[in-house]
């Protein structure tokens, strides 16, 4: 398995052994449209900002680990007018922390450390028994998901 490293002079991280550069895994992303999300929807953030790595997939929303590390992952979202939305941020099929805005434009944001090995996926995942709404608008940007290698493990 390779071990990889920070070069702080060049701004990468490196294959130990082979001094092979590569991208800081690290993504941000936004959703471009409000949507009524299905009970168990994953949330497609699509409005991609940065994707270091092409490790983000904007179209089913899920974020894979391209290698073995510890990352941390942050995500806004706003409940539609008089509506309510219910959503968790998602490890494979693990189940982690909710957020709940209530009804109408209101946010909450969810912030969390996580171990990953190489493959696992991180989501945000509507988790209501019942359709959520999810706000945001065209250049604004109420709703966004990010995450980012904080350092490589074995």
């Amino acid at each position: 398995m390779a071990m990889y490293v920070y070069e702080k002079a060049k701004g990468t991280w490196e294959n130990s052994s082979k001094r092979e550069q590569i991208d800081i895994p690290a993504f941000s992303a936004s959703m471009t449209n409000a949507k009524v999300l299905g009970a168990t929807e994953i949330v497609q953030f699509d409005k991609v900002w940065t994707n270091n790595g092409n490790d983000y997939d904007p179209h089913t929303g899920i974020f894979k680990s391209p290698i073995n590390g510890v990352y941390q992952f942050s995500f806004t979202v706003m409940s539609s007018s008089g509506k309510s939305l219910l959503v968790y941020l998602w490890q494979n099929e693990n189940r982690l922390v909710a957020v709940y805005p209530g009804n109408g434009y209101n946010e909450g944001t969810a912030n969390m450390v996580l171990n990953l090995q190489k493959g696992d996926r991180v989501y945000v995942k509507c988790g209501g028994s019942d359709h959520g709404y999810i706000h945001t608008s065209n250049g604004y940007w109420y709703s966004m998901f990010s995450g980012y290698l904080i350092h490589a493990t074995k």
